[in-house]
């Protein structure tokens, strides 16, 4: 099968991008993709490989007023380079310098000379010098196969710098590609044909007009078709318009009969092929230039020629639209689609439409925790339970302290004021004991008095003995607010008189962290439109567009760029008219001019339509 080759489109180029599953990690080894999808997509690609540590050498001439400092690449990383101890102006004679560089690191040596003049004046130095790369360094290399095609599916094949066989990759956002098959009406042109250098599919108005603009100036077209239909009569003018030339109509004669007992019989434009009918598949558009064979001649074929493929005016598109999904599962997605289906340069700048972060802070939660701590929280913004984490959290003191919160996928969503909740405990503070011995009235239960200038109570008590003048208890002590504070005797006498006598002990105030509450303002999740992080993708053959490694297709654009879906296809080249003649009828050659151009194939040509009106008697 012949080579397709098609007219200088625009072409694609996009920035460099990783390669995907391949033997090396995408951090090793990029592409830059080239072409389109009508032509085929190309890669060039790149490894990132290490660095020889040869040393690069090399000699400069300096002047006398040189300041000791070179300019050099080694490796394909440029410094400056200046000698240790060199003076300038000095006079060396097989001097030796160590060389740094901008960093201060050793990276060679240099060699120094004065040259003197015929009157042995000293003139310039000459430098020679050796600098090895950095250990370790690595730098990106071309692979000698660039560029590389793009096979199904977005596979290619490159074999690394110094390599002997290629490695498969796959470039991202190809996954549906498929390279430019056959399809086409001229894929068994004979081996003799071997100047039919082009065939292209005509898929819009643009780039026909751009293929006719390709004809010899004056050529004339017949157009070989079952009828001449509007769209036919539209091909003619668009041919006079860009070529100058005269365009002729060619039906069946099948056709022709009816067009006898019409104005149209004399019609110099119309012509009659030795056929009953013909397919609107097989139609054909032979261009023949006005200077004879010399010329490169132009053939038309495909039903393009009699009906109308609804081509607009300008094949520029720009579009929203909704986009079906290859496979389930996908989530919604639309697209702007714009560009010129001509040049095959059509893309798609795609949204989805799912759960998307808020873009300010939309959400509140609240809570107390305790402590320990570490610093997480949990809250339900619009997905479900998600879990934050404070950043920098230590446990301490904090009064509407202020921290930034993430999610567990490490995106910043939150900030946070947190407060420590404390209580004040009250504590025997047994290292400073108050013993006392005083009177008072009641009990034992219930005693009033004053230790210090505060006051406490007995209770407690229990009957210890009698010792014949008086009831003695054992007791406890508590304050008036109810906390124990000590404990001793209460000795009941005559007339309810107490002596109450014992050890009483001072508070001491201690405060205890309980945890902490914190008021948590969150980005929530919302259900809306967002960018897909890869935009803009190439729009693919029938439509399909990848975003994110999700497969969609473009309805409306299924035939775009599809093997045989154009309506027209072009060939060039004289030997293309002789086989197509054949192909038509192998029988005959209904194609006068084609007599006395080499074609062995007998038969009459076409004939004016009034000439065979009359032969047939119509």
């Amino acid at each position: 099968m012949r080579k397709v080759f098609l007219l200088p489109f625009l072409s694609l180029a996009l920035a460099q991008v990783g390669l995907l599953d391949g033997p090396r990690p995408p951090t090793e080894v990029r592409g830059t993709l080239q072409g389109n999808a009508r032509d085929g997509y190309r890669v060039a690609v790149e490894f990132l490989v290490d660095q020889g540590v040869e040393p690069l050498q090399g000699s400069a001439l300096q002047p006398l007023s040189w300041n000791g400092t070179l300019y050099l690449c080694p490796g394909g990383v440029c410094d400056t380079f200046r000698l240790s101890g060199y003076t300038r102006g000095a006079l060396y004679s097989q001097a030796v310098f160590d060389l740094y560089d901008s960093h201060n690191r050793f990276r060679g040596r240099a060699g120094v000379n004065t040259v003197y003049d015929p009157q042995n004046r000293p003139a310039y130095y000459r430098v020679e010098y050796a600098v090895s790369p950095l250990q370790g360094t690595r730098v990106w290399r071309p692979s000698p196969d660039n560029p590389v095609p793009v096979e199904a599916g977005g596979w290619l094949s490159a074999t690394p710098p110094g390599g002997v066989r290629p490695e498969r990759y796959r470039y991202p956002g190809l996954e549906g590609y498929q390279p430019p098959q056959g399809g086409s009406a001229f894929t068994s042109i004979s081996p003799a044909d071997r100047d039919v250098v082009e065939v292209v599919r005509v898929d819009s108005l643009a780039l026909l007009r751009q293929v006719f603009g390709r004809a010899q100036r004056g050529s004339t077209l017949y157009l070989y078709v079952p009828d001449i239909s509007p769209w036919t009569q539209r091909l003619a003018q668009e041919w006079g318009s860009q070529v100058g030339g005269r365009a002729r109509f060619v039906v069946p004669e099948g056709t022709a009969r009816a067009y006898c007992a019409t104005p149209a019989r004399r019609d110099p434009r119309y012509y009659v092929m030795p056929r009953e009918s013909l397919p609107p598949e097989a139609s054909l558009g032979v261009a023949y230039p006005p200077s004879g064979e010399g010329q490169p001649g132009m053939v038309l074929a495909g039903a393009g020629l009699y009906r109308d493929p609804g081509w607009p005016e300008t094949d520029y598109v720009d579009f929203t639209t909704a986009l079906i999904p290859l496979t389930e599962g996908l989530p919604q997605a639309r697209a702007r689609v714009w560009g010129y289906t001509s040049r095959a340069d059509l893309k798609a700048r795609v949204e989805f439409y799912e759960r998307v972060l808020s873009s300010g802070y939309d959400r509140y939660a609240s809570g107390q925790v305790g402590t320990p701590w570490d610093g997480r929280f949990t809250a339900d913004v619009g997905a479900g339970v998600e879990t934050f984490r404070l950043q920098n959290w230590q446990e301490g003191d904090y009064t509407n302290a202020i921290f930034y919160a993430q999610d567990d996928g490490g995106r910043d969503r939150a900030f946070v004021y947190v407060t420590t909740r404390k209580e004040t405990v009250y504590e025997l503070d047994t290292s400073r004991p108050t013993d006392f011995s005083l009177l008072a009235f009641g009990g034992p239960n219930g005693v009033r008095f004053t230790v210090a200038g505060e006051t406490f109570e007995s209770y407690d008590c229990r009957f210890s003995n009698w010792t014949g003048q008086a009831y003695y208890y054992a007791c406890s002590y508590r304050d008036l607010q109810g906390r124990y504070r000590g404990s001793g005797t209460v000795a009941i006498a005559v007339l309810n008189i107490a002596q109450v006598s014992g050890t009483v002990y001072p508070l001491v105030a201690r405060t205890r962290t309980l945890g902490y509450t914190y008021s948590a303002y969150i980005r929530g999740w919302t259900e809306g439109w967002r960018a897909a992080s890869d935009n803009d993708r190439p729009v693919q053959a029938g439509g399909v567009v990848y975003a994110e490694g999700r497969g969609y297709r473009v309805p409306g654009l299924e035939g775009y760029l599809q093997p045989g879906s154009g309506a027209l296809e072009v060939a060039f080249g004289n030997p293309a008219v002789s086989y197509l003649t054949r192909r038509l009828d192998p029988s005959a050659n209904p194609y006068e001019p084609l007599k006395g151009q080499g074609v062995q194939e007998a038969g009459v040509g076409p004939k004016p339509l009034l000439n065979w009106c009359v032969a047939k008697g119509l």
